[in-house]
Parts: structure tokens; sequence; C-alpha cells
């Protein structure tokens, strides 16, 4: 059971050298990560856990440790994960670490058409047991770590091994172990690629709809939240959330250019003081800011790069949703939205140059081959010249 088992809390030298020594007798390791997005205003790592063996390591990235001998044992080059991504992604944005290969096993139930993905459905499905989730929205950076939080972590880790040897042998079986080593290799140079900075990231969901002087309001009160937000050290939501702004963009631009308390909708309750101060003072600002500054809205999106054959793409859909039943297979995981789009342009485009600008798997591209051996003479008559 895993409420009887023992974990080695990693942070300092001496149990550091036990991971280490521990790590380099063998081949994976099963990894887990935790961060605090939901509490501070800058996410960071908090907690590296491993299991190997009949061990439960919890690293403590934030002891002041130099923990990066880490990433060279033998065992962190193949890890299993449960949803890699975004633990990929932290482990390479903080560390610049990135495993040679993984094995997903969120990933492998998907391939073998489960229907829940959950890694407590799967224990539950798999050893009967149930998972805690009393810390699913614990703060991490907490320190020191309570033995509850610490029992909660690692049993995102406990079962991964036998996971992913039942998910192995199941996968073998139908023959997709190496769609899902693509998948996963996939994986991996995704959570390479630098992320995306957004240019006036202001311009939230919903934006679009203001008039320049809409517009202009947002921008300050979106400004005014990330500093408050920056200052406080919380997650810019929790000081004021998306929906809130929106609504006191609304109120204030029907009485603009008034500024009149009575007519916003509720602030929250610590809106007082120094900080109600300070927000209304924005708001005199935003008022006060000349016309000639206030943001333009932006020009309607430009066109599609392909305008998809509208009865090719039909017939795309329905031959891929035929495919997808017949392999028990999520049919967005043959190809998606945007990718059928590619798949279904028009004229007499190659079908492997509409697999390249689609960005089609190998596997995918024998799955699609096949379907087009089956209606190939259907579609050489449909969206083609």
């Amino acid at each position: 059971m895993l409420q009887d088992e023992k974990y080695i809390l990693v942070d300092n030298e001496e149990s550091l050298a036990g991971l280490l020594q521990d790590l380099d007798l063998y081949e994976m390791a099963a990894v887990d990560t935790e961060a605090d997005s939901m509490h501070h205003y800058v996410a960071k790592l908090c907690l590296i856990q491993i299991t190997i063996g009949e061990h439960h390591y919890i690293v403590d990235p934030l002891c002041g440790l130099d923990i990066s001998p880490l990433f060279k044992a033998k065992a962190m080059q193949t890890l299993i994960f449960h949803g890699a991504d975004y633990d990929l992604r932290l482990l390479w944005q903080t560390f610049g670490f990135s495993p040679k290969k993984i094995f997903d096993t969120m990933l492998a139930a998907k391939m073998l058409g489960e229907q829940h993905l959950g890694l407590a459905d799967l224990v539950h499905e798999y050893f009967g047991e149930e998972l805690k989730k009393e810390n699913q929205r614990a703060d991490w950076s907490i320190r020191p770590l309570s033995l509850d939080m610490c029992e909660y972590a690692i049993h995102d880790t406990f079962y991964l091994h036998e996971l992913c040897a039942i998910l192995v042998e199941k996968l073998q079986k139908v023959g997709r172990m190496p769609w899902l080593m693509e998948q996963c290799e996939a994986l991996i140079e995704h959570s390479r690629l630098p992320a995306q900075v957004k240019k006036d990231p202001w311009r939230i969901p919903g934006a679009s709809l203001f008039d320049p002087c809409g517009l202009n309001l947002l921008k300050h009160v979106w400004e005014w939240r990330e500093k408050e937000a920056e200052a406080m050290d919380r997650p810019p939501y929790k000081v004021m959330p998306a929906e809130l702004m929106l609504a006191i963009v609304r109120a204030q631009r029907h009485h603009f250019p008034e500024i009149n308390r009575d007519y916003l909708p509720k602030l929250p309750r610590n809106f007082k003081g120094e900080r109600l101060d300070s927000f209304v003072q924005m708001l005199e600002a935003a008022v006060a800011t000349p016309e000639a500054d206030w943001p333009e809205r932006l020009p309607k999106a430009p066109p599609p790069q392909v305008v998809p054959h509208s009865d090719l793409l039909l017939a795309l859909k329905a031959w891929r949703d035929e495919k997808a039943e017949q392999l028990q297979l999520d049919s967005s995981m043959i190809a998606n939205k945007t990718q059928l789009i590619w798949l279904a342009a028009p004229g007499s485009v190659p079908w492997n140059t509409r697999y390249e600008e689609a960005h089609l798997l190998h596997w995918q591209r024998e799955v699609w081959n096949g379907i087009l051996q089956e209606h190939l003479p259907t579609a050489k008559r449909i969206g083609e010249d």
C-alpha cells in the first residue's frame, strides 16, 4: 500500500549522493514535478519526484543544493512521466535538461483508446487503489514541506514503473509501440521550443469588442494588475480576474470620462486604503490619456494560409472518423482540425506535400496512406483540378 512506503527527501549532500548512486544502477526512472504557478507571480519548479527501484525520492530544488549532477545520471536519460508536456518544459526552462527518451503513460493510454486518462483513473483501473487529492492546489514553495504534502507528492510516481510495463505490453500487442515512441520524441522536441512572446498581452479574450477608448482603459487596468501582482507575488488572476477587468472597462467606458466608484462593479474586499487609491489614480491616468495615444483596434485577421476544398475536407473528416472508430482511437490523434485543413488543400497538391504541411508524424502518414488506398478513386476526384 502507498501509505506504508517511505520516501527520501533530497535536501543535503548526503541524500543527493545516495540518489545519484541509485540512479546509476538503473536504466530508467519515473519522474514528476511540482510548481507553484497557482500561488506566485513567477512560477518556479519546487519539487522533483523520482521513483527508482524500491526507493521514492523527493528532490528539493529550492534548498540551495546544486542538483545539476542529477541530470547527468544514467537513469535520468530515460524517464517515465504521466502527462509529460508541462514537466518537460519546466525542467528545460529551469535546468536546460531534456531526457533522451521518455514514456508518457497518459499518451500511451490515449494511444490504446482508454476512456479515462487521468493518473488516478488508471491507478484505480489497474491497481484498485485510490490516489490522494487533498494537496492538488498546495503551494509547493512552502518550507518545511508537510508530511501530507510529501506523501501526496510521491503518489505521482509510485505506480508509474508498473503502469508503464502494463501499457507497453498492451501497445506491443496492437503494434502501436512505435507510434507512441514517435509521439514521445515529438514531445521532447516541442518542450525545447522557446515560449512565444505575445505582443500586447493586455489584449485578453474579449478585448476585441472594445473601441480605442475601451482598449486604452483595459491597457491601464491590465498594467496596474500586473504591477500589483508582482508586488504581492501572486498570480495576476488572483489580484483581479479577467472577467472583472472587462466589467470595469465596460462600466467606465459607459460613464467616460466621469470616474465614480458607484458605477463600477463590486471590487475585491482587499481594495481599500492605498490599493484603492492606487486603483482610482490609475483610472484617472487612463481617462487623462490623450486620444492620440489610445491603442488601435487590431485589423481583421489575415486570411488563412490555406482555404480547404470544402467537399474534400468533409470527405477526409468522414474517413478519419471511420478509421479512428476502427482503431478505437481519438480521431484527433489521426489528424486534428488544423491538420485536416492542410490535408484538404485545393488543387493537385501531392499527398506527401500535404503531409508535410500538416506536420504529420510517420505513424500518422502510414494510417493516412491506408485511408487513401481505400478511398483513392474518390480522393482523386474531390478537390483536384
